[in-house]
């Protein structure tokens, strides 16, 4: 069974109503540590900012559906590459 995603974020305060969201299985010294910078919102809810590959901004009622939300947001945001198809390709005539 897989490990729960949401063991790897981290809310780190900064004030009594400002948090960083952060990722715990990046360095704290890596760029990819730090995914968003979270507010409580006046109306109740939060306020994200997401910092991790600069995708704007968002508001979640609870902080369980901001984890949710940030679970979302890295699946989107995983590198997709995978090794390139080969190119079939023949000799060239002058060498047939």
């Amino acid at each position: 069974m897989s490990e729960d995603p949401r063991g790897r974020l981290i809310l780190e305060p900064l004030s009594a109503s400002a948090w960083r969201l952060c990722d715990a299985t990046a360095a704290a010294s890596d760029a990819a540590h730090l995914i968003a910078y979270v507010e409580a919102a006046d109306d109740g809810g939060y306020d994200v900012t997401w910092v991790f590959c600069g995708r704007g901004t968002g508001w979640y009622p609870t902080v369980d559906e901001l984890l949710r939300g940030a679970i979302r947001y890295l699946a989107a945001a995983a590198p997709r590459r995978a090794k390139p198809k080969p190119i079939a390709h023949r000799p060239p005539l002058a060498a047939l």
